[in-house]
């Protein structure tokens, strides 16, 4: 064995394993010191690889490709700040349960601490926002070892041990030479030999209450068995309150779904016997409220202890609960207690549809034409801050079988672009539309993720929100209070100009002066575009106000 070229030896037979347990994407960051993992990935066939500028960017790019396919996807950097970098995107990783595997070259440790160049302290960087981090010492002929710390790092990311999915840290000290040579025809036997934790479900529980019970559902990814929900809101006769995250709410038409809750709630009291949670919890503050002030509240789900305050939940995937309350429950079949319920939001959703979404034109009933127009098994991903709360007001239950991504873990503004793109990358069937609906801030904060789209067939629309700033501020009780500097240090005008934007990048550009024009631009064209959507702040609060107020004259 050619000990010179360790280096080069390890970072195949790092690909190899990985390969073997069926991981296939690896966003790569160019850099010298990660020279040797470069060429390891690159080089092995099973692999899809593509290569970002910006590790910011990768990391969310990545992340959208894991929420696509349910299985970790790898991303490589070199040393230094570019380990930084990947932070945000471990946050949202970390807190949305998305498996992530992070390989990070680095210099050997007699160069840590010393002054060298592009050299700062990575050993667990990350801290406790990853499932595991394994520095793996200088390459060596310990294969035996290296494939071990691999295997467990693997492990980690699809979770193990009652922990659930998420990022995993793996770094690498490279010392020079980096690759002295490169080794061609490299056949590398070594395959992964891995014992995965077998899910079991704890349904060992008190008896429940489901008489006169409520569902609440928040962000569940659309992978999960939605079908079961609906099963138990059909067995238990329980409405179903499905925020816009929880792919509930497009799925199927559905006599139980509930998805105007915020114009109700506080207009009529209800006092379920017990509250059924799948999922996050959801984006609506009135809708938090109500679950705050009950107490008799169970949370359903693999991984019930983790990032949530629940005081009592049951440990299961959602058809082993199914089958249990089947089994174990008589069938419910008339629940009055929620008639008011169900009238309020038919009377809703009626009157929702029947507004003509271009008199009343706000970023609600933009979003609420679009999702109503798409085509079944669309990809749209919704940004947070605006984009997010007003879907959750103005969209209502269809049956689209749309597949609704967010990063909602962290919820933050950073990274929206590249993780649409990487939800776009990585669908099989490329002839499927992914549309992404972003606020002007949000894009502005990621549009190096664009770069991507140079040379890559795409077919995403990025319909962007704009409002000149942080719209959001406009609704909160911040901007009651008057304070003169309100417009600079909240709203922050940007006063973009999107068209020169898409011509830097070289991607379409089209302005939509209403739903209707909206619309039309998304099914006419093919590829990646930006489409302009201009609100003014005042005025749309005006038209949401007025919606506000004729939806709250119906309960």
């Amino acid at each position: 064995m050619d000990k010179s070229n360790l280096n080069l030896i390890w970072s195949y037979q790092i690909a190899t394993i990985l390969s073997s347990v069926g991981i296939k994407y690896a966003c790569i960051c160019p850099g010298s010191r990660n020279s040797a993992l470069i060429i390891g990935f690159t080089d092995n066939p099973n692999f899809i690889t593509s290569s970002h500028i910006d590790e910011r960017s990768a990391g969310y790019f990545a992340l959208g490709i894991s929420k696509k396919n349910n299985i970790p996807t790898v991303v490589i950097t070199t040393s230094g700040t570019a380990v930084a970098n990947l932070f945000p995107s471990i946050i949202e990783s970390n807190l949305s349960k998305t498996p992530l595997i992070i390989l990070t070259a680095d210099r050997p440790s007699h160069l840590i601490d010393k002054g060298g160049n592009q050299t700062i302290n990575q050993k667990d960087i990350y801290g406790k926002h990853v499932r595991n981090f394994n520095d793996m010492g200088s390459p060596s002929e310990n294969f035996s070892l290296l494939q071990k710390k691999i295997e467990s790092s693997y492990q980690h990311s699809i979770g193990i041990n009652g922990m659930p999915p998420g990022p995993v840290h793996i770094n690498i000290p490279f010392d020079e030479p980096l690759v002295p040579k490169l080794i061609y025809n490299y056949e590398n036997t070594i395959k992964a030999n891995l014992k995965i934790d077998t899910y079991k479900s704890d349904l060992n529980l008190k008896k429940i209450n489901f008489d006169k019970s409520l569902i609440i559902c928040g962000e569940i990814p659309s992978s999960e068995s939605l079908d079961s929900i609906l099963e138990l809101s059909e067995h238990i006769d329980a409405p179903i309150l499905a925020d816009p995250t929880s792919n509930l709410r497009y799925y199927k038409k559905h006599r139980n779904i509930i998805s105007n809750y915020n114009f109700i709630l506080d207009k009529i009291k209800i006092t379920p016997n017990a509250i059924i949670r799948f999922g996050r919890k959801p984006t609506s503050k009135v809708l938090t409220s109500f679950i705050k002030d009950h107490n008799n509240v169970v949370l359903v789900d693999k991984y019930p202890t983790y990032n949530d305050d629940a005081d009592n939940y049951i440990k299961s995937n959602y058809n082993d609960f199914l089958i249990f309350v089947r089994s174990s429950y008589a069938n419910i079949s008339s629940n009055i207690s929620f008639n008011k319920l169900f009238e309020y939001q038919n009377k809703i959703s009626s009157f929702i549809e029947q507004l003509n979404a271009d008199e009343y034109n706000c970023e609600g009933m933009l979003i609420n034409r679009i999702l109503n127009e798409l085509k079944p098994n669309t990809n749209v991903f919704i940004g947070n801050s605006m984009a997010i709360r007003e879907a959750d007001d103005f969209t209502v239950n269809i049956g689209k079988n749309i597949n609704i991504y967010c990063n909602r873990g962290a919820s933050g503004i950073d990274g929206l672009v590249s993780t649409a793109l990487g939800i776009s990358y990585s669908s099989t069937n490329k002839s499927i539309l992914n549309v992404a609906i972003l606020g002007d801030l949000s894009f502005f904060h990621d549009m190096n993720g664009l770069f991507f789209c140079k040379g890559h067939e795409l077919n995403t629309k990025f319909i962007i929100l704009n409002n000149n700033g942080g719209g959001i501020f406009s609704s909160l009780d911040i901007e009651k209070l008057k304070y003169p500097k309100f417009k600079e240090y909240w709203t922050t005008p940007l006063n973009l100009d999107l068209k020169k934007i898409a011509n830097v990048y070289n991607i379409k550009y089209s302005i939509a002066r209403n739903p209707s024009e909206a619309q039309m631009i998304i099914n006419k064209n093919t590829g990646v575009e930006i489409i302009d959507y201009k609100i003014d702040i005042k005025n749309s609060k005006k038209i949401k106000k007025k919606i506000k107020d004729l939806l709250g004259n119906l309960v």
